[in-house]
């Protein structure tokens, strides 16, 4: 019904801004150079949990077949 009101932005840079150029040109130089490392490391990292989750759920799934076993 009613729009949502938008956050107000400001674009104001101030006169000792010229000396924190470099130095947020870097700070975004590594980011971006982390960014690019990052995916070929989070791919490796979900399959090994993958990986991990189902040897556990197979492993619960064994042990509750021997203690059912056991118990009978």
């Amino acid at each position: 019904m009613f729009g949502q009101r938008k956050n107000k932005t400001f674009t104001y840079k101030s006169r000792f801004d010229k000396d924190k150029d470099s130095a947020s040109q870097l700070k975004e130089s590594m980011k971006s150079s982390w960014n690019e490392a990052r995916p070929s490391v989070s791919g490796r990292k979900k399959s090994n949990t993958l990986f991990l989750l189902i040897g556990l759920l197979v492993f619960i799934a064994i042990l509750m077949y021997y203690l059912d076993t056991k118990i009978k």
